[in-house]
């Protein structure tokens, strides 16, 4: 014979269940806080050469989306992603300004208004011995910091 359910304990079994199901995303959710996030980018990415990169300018760099700027002392990188949202800024002569939402950063990443919450990040920059230069994503420095050039 079969068994046969009532309408309220299938609605009990069934809140029973999504509780339980609530329950573990919660818990799955509070654990993923623990876990450093992958970002899929590699730890060192090559840049190319320093004659690759004009003086005095900050040069968009696609890839990896930050700017370098080289001057005659080093060369230093800044993330092109905005704080805020995520938007790739565009670089001007005051700084930076996001085209989606209107922060501005000035030259040194800081924010000048709109809605970003912090700072841009640098990046570290260094020099390979055959000459090239190359970028550690995973590495922040401050925005003094400069790869000097010998």
């Amino acid at each position: 014979m079969l068994n046969r359910i009532n309408r309220r304990s299938f609605i009990r079994r069934g809140a029973k269940v999504l509780a339980f199901v609530a329950g573990g995303v919660a818990l799955a959710s509070l654990l993923r806080q623990f876990f450093p996030r992958s970002t899929g980018q590699k730890r060192r990415v090559n840049l190319g050469r320093l004659n690759d990169y004009p003086v005095d300018t900050f040069t968009f760099v696609e890839d990896q989306k930050v700017y370098l700027y080289r001057d005659h002392e080093g060369v230093r990188a800044v993330s092109a992603v905005c704080t805020h949202l995520g938007c790739i800024l565009e670089s001007n002569d005051e700084g930076f300004l996001c085209p989606c939402h209107g922060s501005c950063y000035s030259l040194t990443g800081k924010v000048l208004s709109g809605p970003a919450p912090g700072d841009l990040n640098w990046f570290r920059i260094g020099g390979s011995p055959d000459g090239r230069l190359y970028i550690d994503m995973n590495s922040m420095v401050t925005p003094d910091f400069k790869f000097l050039i010998t």
